[in-house]
């Protein structure tokens, strides 16, 4: 775990940061897959952590959460169209065939956190960072901003490597994966128009130039 802005830590749970969260003072954002959660907590060792909010409601994001949530003894909270999925322990995706749904279901599920809380727009979650409602990769997907330097912690609105080769640089999140791609790219816009000095994705290393993600995000085309 390493310091990358003031009072914010990134945990970097996979090679060349594939899987990330982050600790914005003693909050929690984020915590992989199931098998990344004792990670998480033995990087957390020491440190005071009085809450965990998580992005979306997805496998690598929500996966680890249960495992920190009950050895911590921390309430949790996600973007208040996810909290449906996260009681139920499952991914929301695109419709995809009857046939599939098991399979997806089984893939996509994990440990369920029936007590997670809704968070609000505007809310302020640790040392100064406001909950952004950023939907679409899932309905209820949130960002976390700290105007006062320009730190956004943004989970999957952009990917900030190519998922199979693990180069980094801006990408869309997967459509296989994405209910909403079109809603998703006015998400990308809306942090763009941030002007964001440094960006922290769910993967791939942190991005210092909000030049680049202005370009990608005027280059997409719905």
């Amino acid at each position: 775990m390493r310091e990358v802005a003031d009072a914010v830590f990134h945990l970097s749970l996979g090679p060349r940061s594939a899987v990330n969260a982050y600790l914005l003072g003693d909050v929690l954002v984020d915590a992989g897959a199931a098998l990344h959660g004792k990670r998480v907590l033995k990087a957390l060792a020491g440190r005071a952590v009085s809450r965990h909010v998580i992005t979306h409601a997805h496998v690598d994001h929500a996966g680890g959460s249960r495992r920190i949530v009950d050895a911590l003894r921390i309430p949790v909270s996600g973007g208040a169209a996810d909290v449906e999925a996260l009681h139920a322990g499952r991914s929301i995706g695109p419709p995809r065939p009857r046939m599939l749904d098991a399979v997806a279901d089984r893939i996509a599920s994990y440990p369920a956190l029936p007590e997670a809380t809704a968070l609000e727009p505007g809310e302020v979650v640790g040392p100064g960072f406001v909950v952004l409602d950023t939907p679409g990769h899932s309905a209820g997907h949130v960002s976390f901003w700290r105007a006062d330097d320009g730190v956004l912690v943004c989970g999957d609105v952009v990917n900030a490597m190519h998922l199979l080769t693990t180069r980094a640089g801006l990408h869309e999140p997967p459509a296989a994966f994405t209910p909403d791609p079109a809603r998703n790219r006015r998400s990308i816009r809306a942090i763009a128009d941030l002007e964001p000095k440094l960006l922290l994705a769910g993967h791939g290393p942190a991005l210092r130039d909000p030049v680049a993600l202005r370009r990608f995000a005027d280059g997409l085309v719905d």
